[in-house]
């Protein structure tokens, strides 16, 4: 209300412009602080819609003149109208009669003040405003942010050899900003450049260039920089001998881990829940369970509560050592204490129940804790659902989807894939559309993998125009098919063909099987994807079926002249074609050679050669193979399927 009573006054067609400047002062004499600044924010906010930016300038001035003190809203939204309607040059003009005026800018306005100074070719004068800036304490957006670092040290080198003083405050902002861009190496070469010209540099810059060597598993060096800090008068604390745990954590040297937490507790610096934290990860990493206990008691003994985290660790490394009993003890005594964070607890049981197979027992603690309004992390949730789909369980998997929905968690692409999954290969179709149009529905854009599922489900369930729709508005979205996506579609072409064949169409089935293959095999080569051995199995089988078997035999030769070893499937699609079309001496050496590779022919392999040697009259071979399969039934290899016919054929040849 106030900004539209200032626009009526101000306005050009406004009969009180000339007394505002009175009316102001009048406010001055009369008003709190408090007023007094919505009044002049308000002013300057009705300048701006009323007037153009120098105006708009000029009466920040005028209120400067008369005593006000304008905020720092009021400074940025003049700076802003400026940069947008007159551009850098009047923005560093604006930004020093702000300075004639003594006026304090937030990090905001100093950032437009800097972005407009490099567009305005004066990089010197914005660096001297960024050190400014860091100086006295305000993190400036500029170069860092937007990622060129390495330029915003160079520039910090050239303003020192120009006599522009730098700190080690200013270097260690540049350290970290490089750090967080995970310009590593660049960290440590700056570090050692900045070191090396004799600038002091405080604890946290040490800090940094530790923390680097560390990622990178130098940790000798890590180690020789804490050496260097003690010897130039810094004394480490919490934060680096965390950084060098951390480093032996990630290495997976625990005792040396161990040893620079026994080093903290000497030198009486008592570890934080940092510290615990990942020293704890580290051991349970290493399935290390007596550490993980002991570090408990350690942590009780220094007055720390335990995190849920340190908990969840010690719950998942029992399980993980096959203790479930003593997991799940340890579980209800700090569930029954109660803790922050309980979630965390939770998640690491479930996944302690999925690590040791116990998935109806992970399920039934996820409709527990959720159902007391509490929600596992995405991580358990997706193992959860993983966990169910491969038991057969994909309505669980569905509940467990729709309890984070209905509790507002909208899960990742991760967590959608394999319940989509589930149901296509149930052929439930209509489902796994429900879940992906809901994925959709919710923001997520679908990748190759989640595209490539529901097109394989389509082909299970006689869709294969469907499948290839799905596959032409994959292209359209620029969502690039990978081999698997294409191995999908040529086996949906197989399955298709084959019920053109049973629906009666002649002999041009063969022939439209090759021309769909073609096809496809064509739009890989555009792609420039190379047929993997899955692939070509699919084209065998294809080639095979539409009785091209000197193609079949060219494309499993392919495979080897590509270095690519050809598995029991491709072995077993081959012998199968040479089987069914009579032509059994070549699926004899292919089902010899198998052996030869010391591989094992599956139950297909030995059945198709049977079938093969039955119809071929030759029932003494079919016996001795019928027999050695039966030898592999410990393998797990079924020969029932087999016993009827053999029996029946020495019944009509008897």
């Amino acid at each position: 209300m106030l900004v539209s009573l200032f626009c009526e006054i101000v306005s050009p067609t406004g009969s009180g412009r000339p007394e505002i400047l009175a009316l102001m002062k009048q406010l001055r004499r009369t008003c709190a602080t408090h007023a007094l600044s919505t009044a002049s924010n308000c002013l300057i906010k009705a300048y701006g819609i009323c007037y153009d930016a120098q105006a708009t300038l000029d009466m920040l001035s005028h209120l400067c003149r008369l005593g006000y003190v304008p905020s720092a809203w009021a400074c940025k939204f003049v700076l802003k109208f400026v940069a947008h309607s007159n551009g850098p040059e009047m923005v560093v003009a604006a930004y020093d009669q702000m300075k004639r005026s003594q006026l304090t800018l937030d990090v905001d306005s100093l950032n437009i003040v800097t972005g407009s100074l490099f567009k305005a070719k004066k990089a010197d004068e914005a660096f001297r405003l960024w050190v400014e800036m860091i100086e006295v304490g305000v993190k400036p957006h500029i170069y860092c942010k937007m990622g060129n670092a390495l330029k915003a040290v160079d520039h910090c080198e050239s303003m020192e050899s120009h006599g522009i003083k730098i700190n080690c405050y200013i270097v260690g902002y540049l350290l970290q900003c490089l750090r967080k861009l995970g310009k590593t190496s660049e960290v440590i070469v700056h570090f050692k450049k900045f070191r090396d010209s004799g600038m002091h540099l405080d604890k946290v810059v040490y800090n940094i260039a530790m923390h680097a060597y560390c990622k990178l598993g130098n940790m000798n060096e890590a180690v020789n920089l804490l050496n260097e800090m003690v010897a130039r008068g810094l004394t480490p604390d919490g934060i680096h001998y965390t950084c060098l745990i951390h480093g032996y954590c990630l290495k997976g040297e625990m005792q040396k881990a161990q040893q620079e937490f026994v080093k903290m507790l000497e030198e009486d610096i008592k570890p934080d829940i940092v510290t615990c934290n990942v020293l704890a990860t580290g051991f349970g990493r290493s399935g290390l369970v007596m550490e993980v206990f002991n570090l408990l008691k350690d942590m009780m003994d220094l007055g720390l509560e335990p995190t849920s985290l340190i908990y969840g660790v010690a719950i998942d490394s029992l399980c993980r050592q096959g203790n479930l009993s003593e997991a799940e003890e340890l579980f209800y005594i700090v569930e029954e204490k109660g803790i922050d964070n309980i979630e965390a607890l939770y998640s690491a049981m479930v996944c302690g129940y999925l690590n040791s197979g116990w998935t109806d027992d992970a399920y039934k603690l996820f409709l527990r804790v959720s159902q007391q309004g509490h929600l596992l992390d995405n991580f358990s949730c997706s193992k959860l659902i993983n966990g169910l789909c491969r038991d057969g369980n994909v309505k669980g998997a569905s509940d467990v989807l729709s309890m984070m929905l209905k509790q507002n968690v909208v899960p990742d692409i991760v967590l959608y894939t394999p319940l989509i999954s589930a149901y296509c290969q149930t052929g439930d179709i209509c489902t796994a559309l429900f879940w992906f149009n809901d994925m959709v529905g919710r923001g997520h854009s679908p990748d190759a993998t989640v595209c490539t599922v529901l097109m394989d489900g389509y082909c299970r369930t006689d869709q294969f125009q469907e499948a290839c729709k799905l596959f032409d508005q994959m292209i359209t979205l620029n969502i690039k098919p990978d081999v698997v996506a294409y191995t999908v579609l040529l086996n949906g072409a197989v399955k298709e063909t084959l019920q053109r064949r049973g629906q009666g169409i002649a002999e041009e089935w063969r022939h439209y099987l090759r021309a769909k293959h073609q096809k496809l095999l064509s739009s890989m080569e555009g792609e420039d994807i190379e047929p993997d051995v899955q692939c070509y199995t699919v084209l065998i089988d294809g080639l095979c079926k539409a009785e091209f078997l000197e193609e079949a035999q060219v494309l499993f030769d392919e495979i080897l002249q590509k270095g690519l070893t050809p598995d029991v499937y491709a072995y077993t699609v081959l012998i199968t074609g040479y089987c069914s079309h009579g032509e059994i001496t070549k699926a004899e050496v292919l089902f010899q050679e198998m052996k030869d590779k010391l591989m094992t022919p599956d139950v297909y392999a030995y059945r198709a050669l049977t079938y093969g040697y039955l119809s071929q009259g030759e029932i003494v071979k079919a016996e001795d193979l019928f027999q050695e399969m039966s030898q592999m039934e410990d393998k797990g290899m079924s020969s029932d399927v087999l016993t009827g016919s053999v029996s029946q054929q020495k019944t009509l040849k008897s």
